[in-house]
């Protein structure tokens, strides 16, 4: 099963990209990413509509705040890195996105960009999802941020694998700061997951970098 895109009602002119489409403690994976329809869906009553509905919120949530308000849930598009199942990491760690399909997911994003040209803003989420998109040349890298970021042996050759970076700070040297897509306008922010957000006290250290972001809007 392949978790669908969300595709909003109006004209996108922001990009959101997330992980994978599963759960991290759950079989479930998702009809559409971060289980956005629930966001906009009233009528959806199923048992587990509180979680699924709290991480959709968080999703569109953290856009509009980090925004001043200025880019609505109706102009966001939303898609993952990995829109197909992986086997879940061990307790406590993150499932590990193989290059092959992260290659394959910036082609995807690269097409959705060239569908929708009302796209100016792109928002991946978390520390891999930016690694790969570094790593893999969609936006202007960073090389010493690539290096402390390059996932450890000892996740990879794992059973099942998970990504560890070599130094697990290191998304503080980009969170917050912006970038740009190769060969177009679009600027890149790279931000924490919606499950991280709001932000609480484990992330304190990321204020300064999203107090930042908002100054740009």
């Amino acid at each position: 099963m392949e978790t669908l895109d969300w595709k909003p009602r109006e004209p996108p002119r922001a990009l959101l990209i997330g992980h994978d489409p599963r759960l991290q403690k759950s079989n479930t994976q998702a009809e559409y990413v971060l289980f956005a329809n629930y966001y906009f869906d009233k009528n959806i009553k199923d048992s587990s509509y509180k979680s699924k509905f709290g991480l959709a919120s968080s999703a569109f949530n953290q856009i509009t705040e980090i925004t001043n308000g200025k880019i609505k849930p109706e102009e966001i598009y939303i898609t993952n890195l990995c829109n197909t199942s992986l086997p879940h990491a061990p307790k406590g760690k993150t499932v590990y996105i193989p290059e092959k399909l992260a290659i394959a997911g910036v082609d995807h994003i690269k097409r959705i960009i060239n569908e929708y040209s009302s796209i100016e803003y792109i928002f991946p989420m978390s520390l891999q999802v930016n690694y790969w998109l570094q790593k893999l040349g969609f936006y202007y890298s960073n090389a010493e941020f690539i290096e402390k970021s390059t996932p450890k042996s000892v996740g990879i050759l794992n059973e099942p694998p998970f990504y560890e970076a070599k130094e697990n700070k290191s998304f503080l040297m980009i969170c917050g700061d912006k970038f740009h897509f190769k060969g177009a306008t679009q600027t890149v922010i790279p931000i924490l997951h919606a499950k991280c957000f709001p932000l609480n006290k484990r992330f304190s250290a990321y204020i300064p970098g999203y107090n930042r972001i908002k100054n740009y809007f």
